[in-house]
């Protein structure tokens, strides 16, 4: 061993002890040797603590969308990483900025069975690991100094393939799509076989095209839809090398069957087949089952409502590689960093490849992408390939959000990375201008546009709150091409007058992602003058000069300005229907000042929110407010009005004006009148969200909603108890994933919930808390909870419909 004194940790050449629970291994080069950080194996021997660090980060990173948009909460997150990191390894400054940052980093994981450890296993060490570099390096080279991690996890005695045969062209490549039943109408999966077929079959040479629309060939197959038992008998029969997966996990496919149509929604749910756990699919379960959609075996057909789809769990995965062991497993499916890691712990499978929870479908064709071309360049280094498809994914122009390319194998990379040419595998690929287009009709080569408008229409609360025209919106070029000065216009039509977005821009393979940017003026009265739903069309086109690349219109709706719609993706734009300075709740105050005078006996008292001395002065207040609608108003229930939809996925709702001039609302109504009100005095508001129901709430201190906000909860909590989906809390919309906090937040009187109907029976203060926090207690339908206070820090503010 060698060692100076100013390391920040031992420099070793033999492997780790396998005594040490986990290693970090930091290859530089051939002629550093590799920086081994050792566990700390006397904390990692106290079980609980381990298991429940790693559930809490496991949770942290299904949820960053509470706290990856907030510069305060993604250092809090990175402060508990630094924590964690000072705890368990020995060492504190191994990624000091005045030291080198390695190709990539890996992380040895060591245990004797596969149920030994299971929770290191289950800790996103990519986001910790990135979290403690990052706090060592300046904010505005975050970018430069991203590192990829490697997941070394070996069975002891395990028989399993080692390597590659040593010429890319003499390995067998099985590709499996599955996009069975209705999940064929949302994911197309031919782009996929197409750029595989082309780094795999290329008759020159890997970054070269080929004719993509060749059949299969001796060394590459394709199963399209397949059952469990086709992928078994073709496992057995072609003996392939690398195995592809591609379509949806359990949890998306489930996901996908909620639709603004009831009958299609029930249409979908009954395609579904889980044998080992038929719960999964009753109303509103959480889904915490890792797996893949795959065709059912007894499915007549492969799509259409007849079309049955198999929802293999991963226990149930593993048995594919029963008879045939290949060395490469990559999983293009939503939360398959499990399944990749148990393929390679139970020796099935040497490497494997998945993703830590969701990803943009865009990165991870690129990383895979760039992936096997390096494969192909390396002749079969694994860990080289990784690090130039990571590498790939960093340069576009996206980031990964905290969700990781989760990379396992059972042999260790180390000295591959210490190859002096390991940097320059990783570099771009080099960019060739596209002077000039050639002679019409033709494009440029690998050019094509894939948009889609979103279902049911478009409303104002969805555009002012930056829910883009367009769900899907992307230019594509060939691989190395960059096309500069293309103009783009889009126009929202309208009877009399139109919404019109212009650019110029430049598309840069492989693809620009233009969803985010196309916006129209809201100033323009067409789009909070609409009363009524009005069909229209969105015409898109894509120019270069005075050649035309692409021309075409996609019908859509446009909503009524004050048409909330709850399908899942705007559910959370029912913030923007909080209206704290419509005129008639500032008046509703103003009739609220001689209750909270009398309650505080106080004849100077007003609302000055969380400023009063305890939270027994907040209760007050919204008791002030509670009994001025009480006996000011004598609000009535109404039914919403009518919207005149053929979906089920939205809702009108009315104004604070409207209702206390009206004398009546809905629950819905009534919620988000009482927590403008609550907003308008400085008091946090909620809104519970139901199947069929709402209802408000408010924070009792400002401390309870940032430890809220923070996720302290979790810590004290068995993660056993803990619930997940695969939808991350974003826009102040804390979902079911959430609803254990919730509920520790309102069993301890932090957070108090009010059934606002109850305004409607002349009931009181006491008897709406207490039926309030019951009806979100004894809830089996609870969807979602509003926090107003995180909703406009994500700039979901009030619509101006005063101008309507």
């Amino acid at each position: 061993m060698e060692k100076s004194d100013d390391d920040a940790c031992s420099i070793v050449r033999e492997r780790s002890s396998a005594l040490t629970p986990v290693v970090i291994q930091l290859p530089y080069d051939c002629h550093t040797g590799p920086c081994s950080i050792k566990s700390n194996s006397e904390l990692f021997s106290k079980k609980p603590d381990v298991e429940q660090q790693a559930a809490w980060w496991k949770y942290a990173l299904l949820n960053r969308g509470r706290w990856s948009g907030t510069k305060y909460l993604k250092e809090a997150q990175q402060s508990r990483a630094m924590k964690l990191w000072s705890e368990y390894f020995e060492t504190s400054n191994a990624f000091s900025l005045n030291r080198p940052l390695p190709i990539a980093i890996e992380v040895d994981l060591h245990s004797t069975s596969e149920h030994d450890n299971t929770h290191l296993r289950v800790m996103p060490w990519e986001f910790v690991v990135d979290s403690v570099i990052q706090a060592y390096r300046p904010a505005e080279s975050e970018r430069e100094h991203r590192v990829p991690v490697l997941r070394h996890w070996s069975k002891p005695g395990a028989q399993r393939r080692t390597s590659l045969p040593e010429n890319p062209r003499d390995w067998k490549i099985l590709v499996v799509l599955s996009a069975p039943g209705f999940i064929s109408s949302e994911y197309h999966l031919k782009s996929e076989r197409d750029f595989l077929y082309e780094i795999f079959c290329s008759e020159t040479s890997s970054e070269t095209k080929s004719d993509t629309s060749s059949p299969d060939t001796d060394c590459f197959k394709t199963l399209w839809t397949p059952t469990f038992d086709e992928i078994v008998e073709e496992l057995v029969a072609f003996e392939p090398d690398i195995v592809h997966f591609a379509g949806c996990d359990i949890r998306q496919a489930i996901e996908l069957t909620a639709t603004p149509y009831t009958r299609e929604h029930e249409m979908r749910i009954n395609q579904m087949r889980f044998a080992d756990n038929p719960d999964v699919l009753r109303p509103r379960a959480v889904v915490e089952l890792d797996g893949y959609a795959l065709l059912h075996k007894d499915s007549p057909v492969l799509q259409g409502g007849q079309a049955q789809i198999d929802l293999v769990s991963q226990d149930r995965l593993w048995k594919l590689f029963d008879q045939h062991k290949p060395f490469l497993v990559c999983w293009n499916l939503y939360h398959s960093g499990q399944i990749a890691a148990s393929a390679v712990g139970l020796g099935k499978v040497c490497t494997s490849v998945g993703f830590q929870d969701s990803i943009d479908d865009g990165l991870a064709e690129e990383y895979f992408d760039e992936f096997y071309r390096g494969l192909v360049a390396t002749k079969g280094a694994v860990a080289l390939a990784h690090v130039r498809g990571w590498q790939a994914v960093l340069r576009m122009k996206f980031s990964l959000n905290g969700s990781g390319i989760v990379f396992w194998t059972s042999q260790s990379n180390v000295e591959d990375l210490e190859r002096a040419n390991a940097r320059a595998l990783a570099e771009p690929t080099e960019t060739t201008e596209i002077e000039c287009l050639p002679a019409s009709p033709n494009k440029p080569d690998g050019f094509s546009i894939d948009v889609k408008v979103p279902e049911g229409g478009l409303n104002y609360a969805q555009l002012h709150q930056k829910q883009y025209p367009f769900s899907r919106f992307r230019i594509y070029l060939g691989k190395g091409q960059k096309l500069s000065d293309v103009d783009l216009e889009v126009k929202l039509n309208g009877e009399d007058r139109e919404l019109c977005y212009r650019t110029t821009l430049s598309i840069t393979a492989p693809f620009e992602d233009l969803r985010e940017k196309i916006e129209f003026p809201l100033t323009a009265p067409l789009s909070r003058s609409c009363r009524e739903s009005v069909a229209t069309t969105l015409s898109v086109t894509v120019a270069k000069g005075d050649r035309v690349l692409h021309s075409d219109t996609y019908p859509t709706r446009l909503l009524p300005a004050d048409q909330w719609r709850f399908a899942e993706g705007s559910a959370y734009t029912l913030a923007s229907f909080v209206f704290p300075r419509d005129a008639e709740t500032e008046r509703l105050i103003l009739n609220a000042q001689k209750y909270v005078r009398v309650l505080r006996d106080d004849p100077m008292a007003g609302f000055d929110g969380y400023q009063a001395s305890d939270v027994a002065g907040v209760d007050l207040q919204v008791r002030a407010i509670w009994s001025a609608l009480l006996h000011e108003y004598r609000l009535g229930y109404i039914n919403p009005p009518p919207a005149y939809s053929q979906q089920s996925d939205s809702q009108r709702l009315r104004t604070p004006t409207m209702v206390l001039t009206g004398g009546w609302g809905t629950c819905v109504d009534l919620a988000l009148l009482f927590a403008a009100a609550l907003e308008l005095v400085d008091i946090y508001p909620v809104i519970f969200v139901f199947e069929a129901h709402a209802l408000v709430g408010y924070w009792r201190s400002p401390e309870a909603h940032d430890s809220f906000i923070r996720m302290d909860r979790r810590g004290d909590t068995d993660p056993t108890d803990w619930e997940v989906n695969s939808h991350a809390d974003t826009n102040g919309m804390f979902l079911s994933s959430s609803s254990e906090e919730i509920l520790s937040y309102l069993e301890s009187g932090e957070l108090i919930a009010l059934e606002t109907t109850l305004l409607t029976a002349s009931e009181g203060f006491e008897r709406a808390m207490l039926t309030g926090a019951r009806n979100v207690t004894d809830a089996v339908d609870f969807d979602y909870m509003i926090d107003l206070l995180s909703a406009r820090a994500a700039q979901i503010t009030p619509l101006p419909l005063h101008a309507v």
